[in-house]
């Protein structure tokens, strides 16, 4: 009998010792807290793995622990501090909720490093206000984008004034912000900014609605996780109502939109990832300046939504990538 204690004890002790070692990873570690699952952020990602690859961190040297809070505020908040009492070598953030949160999280203690963010200073995410934290902005092209909108209705005939309806997450800071500057600009494009704020995807459908009864030409898509998350939503209205979504990335153009003035956000996650390899080089965040792409954008757009809405290529953009040449 004792021998056989004996033998589950060393085989206790064997397995036990096997999880210690296979627990104990020598390597940096970066942790990764994305807010939603889409393109956009995901190209983030993959541009964050390739930027630090470029300086050397690579799966033998490097572990990066990835979490995806799925839209969801309560699970970005908890795996935050998860993440943040881990103590990682950085913390990266992709999309303004969950870079805030971390930054929150951190309080100074662990370095973080957002990107996807659209308005780092804004007044209800201000990212400025903390330490140890920086990263990219991927603020949108605004008045290019006015641009591409006025040019295709132009080139359609239409030379008034166009109402532009925007959809929104009232809670996600970055939107809010960039609603604001789309208004502020609109005018200049003889446009007309219709914004509707939604709390959740519920809402999505009759707010897509409520907007077309009030005079929508069109929707301009925003980077707004909500709404992303849920274009087929918004793009099914739209389509019933004849009228185009323009987008904000190349994804949402090759999804259904008509055209955007697109922003490379595996880029955006390169130069991330550069700057997060500084950082493990020793480079102290607050020393490194917000990055805010100034060029890069490309126009594209989708053939086929064109022909079915009965939309022409306006002069000038022959150069623009037809996402389904």
């Amino acid at each position: 009998m004792k021998k056989c204690i004996a033998i589950l004890l060393s085989a206790f002790l064997l397995v036990a010792g096997v999880g210690l070692f296979a627990g104990c990873d020598d390597r940096i570690q970066v942790s990764v807290l994305q807010y939603a699952e889409h393109g956009s952020l995901d190209n983030c990602y993959e541009g964050i793995v390739a930027g630090l690859a470029e300086r050397g961190y690579t799966e033998e040297n490097t572990n990066i622990s990835r979490y995806n809070a799925k839209s969801n505020d309560s699970e970005n908040t908890t795996s935050a501090h998860t993440i943040i009492n881990s103590v990682p070598d950085v913390a990266v953030g992709i999309a303004t909720p969950s870079a805030y949160a971390l930054a929150v999280a951190a309080d100074g203690d662990v370095p973080v490093v957002f990107t996807a963010v659209s308005d780092p200073t804004s007044s209800s995410a201000d990212f400025s206000a903390f330490e140890n934290v920086t990263g990219s902005s991927d603020q949108l092209p605004v008045s290019e984008q006015l641009q591409l909108i006025r040019d295709f209705f132009n080139a359609k005939g239409r030379e008034g004034n166009v109402n532009v309806a925007i959809l929104y997450t009232l809670t996600e800071a970055n939107s809010v912000s960039q609603v604001a500057q789309f208004e502020a600009q609109a005018s200049a494009y003889d446009i007309t900014i219709l914004a509707h704020g939604v709390n959740d995807a519920t809402e999505i459908s009759s707010a897509a609605d409520a907007l077309i009864t009030e005079g929508a030409d069109c929707f301009n898509n925003l980077t707004d996780n909500t709404v992303v998350q849920n274009l087929s939503t918004l793009l099914d209205r739209a389509s019933k109502a004849k009228i185009p979504v323009f987008g904000s990335e190349i994804e949402q153009v090759e999804n259904g939109c008509i055209a955007s003035v697109s922003l490379d956000y595996v880029e955006l996650g390169r130069q991330t990832g550069l700057m997060i390899a500084d950082i493990l080089k020793g480079a102290d965040p607050d020393d490194i300046e917000f990055l805010y792409i100034s060029d890069g954008y490309t126009v594209d757009y989708n053939s086929d939504v064109l022909a079915s809405l009965e939309f022409t290529l306006p002069d000038g953009y022959t150069d623009a990538n037809d996402v389904k040449a």
